[in-house]
């Protein structure tokens, strides 16, 4: 038999205990006891519990005092008990015009009373009432274990719960993108038309996801949540994680728009949770084991390690690589040029530096590629991402998506922490799959040459410097250095032996394609002051800078010295 709060003001045991508000939902019906100390007790509050407080957290405050009561009656909470003579003299006003207007019983407890003796009192008679109530839990436990034990898996485990609790699910990882969910016929509210039910999209805007406490993960109950619905209404949404050993894996979200949830309801929550639980740990072992395997073929074809073709073809389809389509590697290095850490001294803090940036790279390639349709896979390596980009067949359509992805990556990461300069090396397109180790060659050279030739674009095609290529590929260290000595060995005897930077205010000059004006700005000297370096220079070089041949040789000069410096 339901145990009801007109039946506990009736109650032998508890004489003097008085209706102060509410009169109208007297027939609430009392699942449990909950003692009210903070108000952040709210959160973990449940349909049905029947709270009771000395009143000493809201004491003072006529507008916390108003607000609990409007909590507590939208949480759909059984009643309040207060103990007056202490904190609080008398039943506040306010409080009981509230519990009036909401019709949610508000009950003064005598000062003779513990609050203890309120709760045994009432759990005495709860306990009495329930005999049948752990037969049921029983059963719910069973159906729940049955459906984990015969068809498994987390949508069949959402749809057992949907069946127990009548309302609507939603899942989601412990990023809030959705997993699966499960709607109801008579939901008043469907799911499709009030949030997004794309897979591996949020469901729910951040707005919603922000009013959620921190500590979330240390929670063992459903925190409870109101989603406006623009113009329609609000829902109730029941918010359970699905945690073990302090680690999230998941959200279960409890879209309360078909009926009140009952203590039965929470019984049958918490047992998909623990179930559901299991099963996402058993889905990230298998799914960590398979990037594993896929991280380690990856690797061993990034560095070529596999010289088999056969082989490389048969490991590619078991990954779902396309292996005739043509490749392009890109290299994502993040940090100001003159800060990117050196490897040997990447321990602890340039470790944990990296893998708190890769997450965020990784993320943000993601978007970018999703953005430009190109079709990656992301292969964090040390300091570095490496992104293998799929052209398909077509190099020129598949290159243009990687030129739009690549632009977008480094907006995306620049916006998010302006000291960080992204970086995005693309290497040059190779015809098949097992050639990409070719083309990561390729866009390491790029990483190189970007930081010892003062390039400045922070997006980097290798087919757009070839000369750079030839000359670092092509020719030796002798050879290199007799063609620097051969185009600008004056300005670098003159910057040797007087400590001029004439070298430096030449490669200016070409980076900023002949603007007088900017170079002097990058150098951080007056304009006149570069115009006198420059004819210098001229005097030097025996040159007006007129002639394309002769800009060509001391651009090509230039290249070899920062070669030969790198």
């Amino acid at each position: 038999m339901e145990l009801t709060v007109q039946d506990f003001l009736q109650l032998s045991e508890l004489e003097g205990v008085r209706l102060a508000g509410g009169a109208n939902g007297t027939d609430r019906v009392i699942t449990r006891t909950n003692i009210i100390d903070n108000p952040d007790t709210l959160d973990w509050l449940i349909s049905g519990e029947f709270l009771l407080s000395t009143g000493y957290i809201f004491q003072e405050n006529k507008q916390l005092q108003r607000s609990i009561i409007r909590d507590l009656a939208e949480i759909n909470c059984a009643g309040l008990c207060i103990k007056t003579g202490r904190y609080l003299g008398t039943m506040p006003s306010c409080m009981v015009s509230e519990a009036d207007r909401l019709d949610f019983p508000l009950i003064e407890l005598p000062f003779g009373y513990s609050l203890s003796t309120a709760t045994s009192t009432i759990n005495r008679r709860l306990f009495s009432s329930n005999d049948g109530q752990l037969e049921k839990t029983l059963a719910i436990h069973r159906e729940v274990m049955q459906t984990a034990l015969t068809s498994g898996g987390l949508f069949k485990l959402t749809e057992t719960l949907v069946r127990l609790i009548g309302n609507p699910v939603l899942v989601t990882d412990s990023s809030w993108n959705l997993l699966c969910h499960v709607d109801r016929p008579d939901n008043p509210f469907p799911l499709a038309e009030c949030v997004n039910v794309t897979e591996k999209e949020p469901p729910f805007p951040e707005r919603f996801l922000a009013t959620l406490p921190d500590s979330l993960r240390n929670y063992k109950k459903a925190v409870t949540r109101v989603f406006e619905i623009e113009g329609r209404g609000k829902v109730h949404c029941r918010i359970r994680p699905i945690a073990a050993h302090n680690f999230i894996y998941g959200y279960l979200i409890v879209w309360e728009s078909v009926r009140d949830l009952g203590e039965l309801d929470y019984v049958a929550l918490e047992q998909v949770a623990v179930v559901a639980a299991l099963d996402r740990i058993r889905a990230k072992e298998v799914e960590q084991s398979k990037l594993r395997v896929r991280k380690d073929f990856l690797d061993d074809l990034l560095s070529g390690n596999i010289e088999s073709q056969n082989a490389v073809r048969s490991l590619a389809k078991l990954h779902g690589l396309n292996y005739n389509s043509r490749y392009r590697c890109l290299v994502v290095r993040l940090g100001k040029d003159d800060a990117l850490v050196e490897e040997q001294n990447i321990l602890k803090a340039g470790q944990s530096r990296f893998a708190t940036s890769v997450d965020r790279i990784v993320s943000a390639a993601s978007l970018a590629a999703k953005e430009a349709g190109a079709n990656i896979v992301n292969i964090p390596q040390g300091l570095q991402l490496v992104i293998l980009a799929d052209l398909g067949q077509s190099t020129e359509r598949g290159t243009q998506s990687v030129r739009r992805m690549a632009r977008r990556l480094v907006e995306l990461l620049n916006d998010e922490q302006a000291d960080d300069q992204a970086l995005v090396v693309v290497g040059k397109a190779v015809p098949t799959l097992a050639e990409v180790s070719k083309s990561l060659r390729d866009a390491q050279n790029g990483v190189h040459m970007a930081r010892t030739t003062g390039i400045r674009d922070r997006v980097v095609f290798m087919d757009d410097f070839a000369a750079y290529q030839l000359l670092r590929e092509h020719i030796d260290r002798d050879g290199l250095t007799r063609f620097c000595r051969a185009s600008i060995g004056p300005l670098l005897d003159q910057d040797e032996k007087s400590g001029t930077q004439f070298v430096e205010t030449l490669d200016k000059y070409f980076l900023h394609n002949g603007s007088i004006s900017d170079a002097a700005k990058d150098m951080y000297i007056h304009r006149n002051t570069y115009i006198y370096r420059l004819e210098k220079i001229k005097a030097l070089l025996d040159t007006d800078l007129k002639n394309s041949r002769k800009l060509l040789e001391l651009q090509l000069g230039l290249l070899a010295y920062r070669i030969l410096e790198e």
